[in-house]
Order: structure tokens, then sequence, then C-alpha cells
């Protein structure tokens, strides 16, 4: 069996579910006495800087035996409540999208564990997830308190986690908790809802621009475009999901109205999301138009050049910016029309030099080869190995 090491996220995206090739697993059942630790199972919590980056890592750390009683394939899945208000806990927003539940914005990482039968044990500590607290939204800003809510199960009968709870239903082996206390210092969703909601709004035209930039709003990326709106308003009543609806949807009716007349401008709304949006909402905003990019399987360069000058206009971090493309890049074709498209694809910048381009492509093709070996067999798998052979088609043309 396989250990999970999940060291950070979106500064290198795809060590979230990176595993371990070397096995930390041990049967108490041996005939001579087994080496480390064979009894209930224990949680604790370590608290690390992400490497190179100074984004704080809480990594959930498990060890013991894991309570089975046949053969059976594990997985495991940690949510996040806010309980510094012990009678109220609230749920707690993730500002990555690869790591919410599945239709709501809530924080969710989960893994499999791998075959595992009865006596099977972690004998030392093995890390299980990770959280990074300053990617994480609670309702109020300042020193709070976070449980991070660990669920082993069978993976071919799961439980349902919708909003951090279950249903009970599904066949959940192990369930424990551990706190931790972290000082937020941005706004949590309850301080910052009214801006929220107008930095959505506005995100979402911003993504109508992403999607009209090549001059029509393919069905596939008006259909991301509603989809969005769905996931972000689940998780409140039905009043305020009915009032966030209306304005979402007139955000986008409006949107595409001035960008049919050729009036839709995209400095204005930089701007304003500048001005009142907080960083999640930024990040946000970006993150939906690499959905836009990639909702018809194809990187359009001037897409991909309106992103950047977002990005760029909202003075976020073009390293962090580079992992969300690379998450979206194993959803696009490399099949693209000429070289403009596949250097956009790849991040080449066209007032670059050409030493700084060829320094870009030694760097992207070690980084996506080492990304293949971390993918198994299948459609992403190709997808990485096109990027390989496109990337190598580049690095001859600059020698």
């Amino acid at each position: 069996m396989e250990t999970i090491l999940v060291i950070g996220f979106f500064v290198i995206i795809y060590w979230l579910t990176n595993k371990t090739g070397s096995s930390n697993t041990g049967s108490s059942g041996s005939d001579s006495k087994p080496k480390g630790y064979f009894g209930a199972p224990e949680l604790k919590i370590i608290s690390e800087k992400l490497e190179d980056s100074d984004l704080l890592v809480k990594k959930m750390m498990f060890r013991g035996v894991l309570p089975v009683n046949r053969q059976m394939n594990l997985s495991y899945s940690i949510s996040a409540f806010d309980i510094t208000d012990e009678d109220d806990p609230a749920v707690v927003i993730s500002m990555i999208e690869a790591l919410q539940e599945p239709g709501n914005i809530c924080f969710n990482m989960n893994d499999k564990l791998g075959s595992v039968g009865v006596g099977d044990a972690y004998a030392s500590w093995v890390q299980l997830g990770a959280a990074v607290p300053e990617l994480l939204q609670p309702p109020w800003s300042g020193n709070r308190k976070i449980k991070l809510i660990l669920r082993i199960f069978n993976t071919d009968n799961p439980p349902d986690i919708n909003l951090g709870f279950t249903d009970g239903e599904g066949e959940t082996i192990f369930v424990d908790a551990v706190n931790f206390d972290f000082n937020f210092t941005e706004k949590g969703y309850l301080e910052e809802a009214e801006h929220r909601e107008e930095s959505q709004a506005i995100a979402l035209k911003i993504g109508v621009a992403v999607a009209m930039s090549d001059g029509h709003l393919d069905e596939s990326e008006g259909q991301l475009l509603k989809d969005w709106i769905i996931k972000e308003i689940t998780p409140f009543n039905d009043s305020k999901q009915d009032r966030l609806k209306a304005l979402f949807n007139d955000a986008l009716k409006d949107a595409f109205a001035d960008a049919k007349k050729g009036d839709l401008a995209l400095s204005p709304l930089v701007e304003r999301l500048s001005e009142i949006g907080d960083k999640k909402s930024k990040y946000e905003a970006i993150d939906l138009c690499f959905d836009v990019m990639a909702a018809d399987g194809q990187a359009d360069p001037e897409e991909m050049r309106v992103i950047r000058t977002v990005a760029d206009s909202l003075g976020l971090d073009m390293d962090e910016i580079e992992s969300m493309r690379e998450k979206v890049t194993l959803n696009l074709s490399t099949e693209l029309s000429g070289e403009d498209g596949l250097e956009s694809l790849v991040g080449i910048q066209a007032d670059w030099t050409s030493d700084e381009k060829k320094k870009h492509l030694r760097k992207e093709f070690q980084k996506w080869s080492n990304r293949i070996n971390a993918l198994e067999e299948g459609e992403e798998r190709q997808s990485a190995q096109n990027m390989l052979e496109s990337i190598a088609k580049l690095r001859k043309k600059y020698g």
C-alpha cells in the first residue's frame, strides 16, 4: 500500500495527489515483534512552510492500525470547520477549486489509500493531507480555531459529504479531528459579503470577456458560466440563493449584450475588482477565466492574452497564476492553430527575448517530464505527453 504524501499546493499543483513509492504499512499480526506503532489510530498536525514559499502548511499526520474487518480499498476525506464559537460551528471555504466539495465551495481534500487488509497499519507517522490556512476563508477574520475532520472510508461505498457533514450512508471506518489556531488577516466571507457579491458579478463579466475574445460565446463556455453560478449560490438559504441568482444572471446577460455590441470594456471591470476585491475574489476571477478558456477544449491565444492582462492589472503572483494555468492545461487540446497558440499555452510572453523563451521552455520541459511520471495511464497522461512533444518543437524553433 502506498503512502499519501501531500506537501502543498498552488505553487506546484500536482503535489496535491502525488504518492510516494515506499510503503509505510506493516502487519500487527507478525510472529516477530513488530517495529513501530501498532496501536489505535492517532492524529496530529505538523506546521511547516511550503517549499520555496512563505505559505504555512498544516499537515494531517496519521499512524496506527487501520480498523478494517476484511480486505478493502480505502480512501480518505478532510473537511474543515471554524469552531471559534463552539456552539455555532461554521463551514470553511477553499480558495482553490480542486480543494472544494463537488457542487459547492466548502473545503474538502480527498485521495485514495489503496487496498488494506486486517491488521495493516501505518507503523510510523504519515501524512494523509494538508491545509494551507492562507488559502482558506472562515466566516470572520482574526484569530480563529479551525477543526480538520478526517474520514477514512471504503472507496467502493463512500459517504456523501456535503457542507462538511455526511448523511450517515456509506461505509466509514474511521472519523477523528484535530484543531489548529490561525490569525486570518483577510476578511471572512461574512465580513466581505457585500463586496464579494459585486466582485463575483464582475468576475462573471470578465469571464464573458475572455469567452468573447475570439468573437463568439461557445455553448460550452456559456454552460460553464451558468454552472459556476449554481455552485456559488448552493451553500446559502433559499432567499439568498434567489437574490444571488438574479444578480449573477443579470450580470451575465448584461455582459453578453455589451460584448455583442462591442461595448464590454475590460479596464473598468478590472479597476473596480482591484478596488473592492480581496485576494480570494481576485484569484477566483482568474480561476473562472482559465475554466472558460478550457471549456471548449482549445487554448485561444487571445483568451490567454486577456487572462494575463487581467492578472497583471490585479497585481497577482504570476507563479501562482502559472500553477492555475497548468491545472487546466491537461484538459486543453494541443492541436492549436499556429505557434502563437502553442506559445500562449506554455506561458511564453510575446515581449520576451529569445534567451528568456529558451530558459522558460527548459523549465517547462523539465516540469512536464516530472508531471507525467505522477499520472496514471489515460487522457491526462496523453495530454501531458502531447505537451512535452509540443514544447520540444518550440525548443527546436528557438535553438
